[in-house]
C-alpha cells in the first residue's frame, strides 16, 4: 500500500483554492465594474466561453491574460483586475493544468450565481446559451 503524504495533499488543496479565491475575486471585481452588473456578467460569461476550451497552459494563459487585460483599459469597464503573480512560477502540465483550469472556472462559475444578499435565491444565470 503506497504512503500518503497528509501535507502534500493539504498544500494542493491549498494551491487550487487560492486560485478559485483569487477567480472568484476577479469575477466580482468585474461585475462591479464601470460597465454596471448586467453588462459585468455578460463580461464573465464571455471570459468564460473564451477561456474554457483551451487545452494547454500557454493557450490558457494567454487567452485569459488577453480577456483580463482588455477588461482593465478599456475605458467603458475598467475593472481593477491583475493576473496572480503565482500563476507563472509554477510549471503546469498534465492533471495539474486542468485542476488549475476548474477552480479558475470555477471560481468564475460561482461568483456569476452567488446568492444575492439578504433574499436566500440565487441569481439566475444561464451560461449554456
Amino acid at each position: 500500500m503506497e504512503n500518503v503524504d497528509i501535507s502534500q495533499v493539504e498544500e494542493k488543496e491549498k494551491t487550487y483554492e487560492r486560485y478559485y479565491n483569487w477567480a472568484f475575486a476577479i469575477a466580482k471585481e468585474i461585475i462591479r465594474s464601470k460597465s454596471g452588473t448586467e453588462k459585468g456578467k455578460e463580461l464573465i460569461k464571455k471570459l468564460i466561453y473564451e477561456i474554457r476550451g483551451e487545452e494547454t497552459p500557454g493557450r490558457f494563459f494567454n487567452r485569459l491574460t488577453q480577456k483580463l487585460g482588455e477588461y482593465k483599459i478599456n475605458v467603458n469597464i475598467q475593472a481593477d483586475v491583475s493576473i496572480h503573480n503565482m500563476l507563472f512560477k509554477e510549471n503546469w502540465y498534465g492533471d495539474k493544468f486542468f485542476y488549475l483550469k476548474s477552480a479558475i472556472l470555477a471560481g468564475f462559475l460561482n461568483a456569476l450565481v452567488e446568492r444575492q444578499e439578504g433574499k436566500g435565491e440565487e441569481k439566475e444565470n444561464d451560461i449554456s446559451q
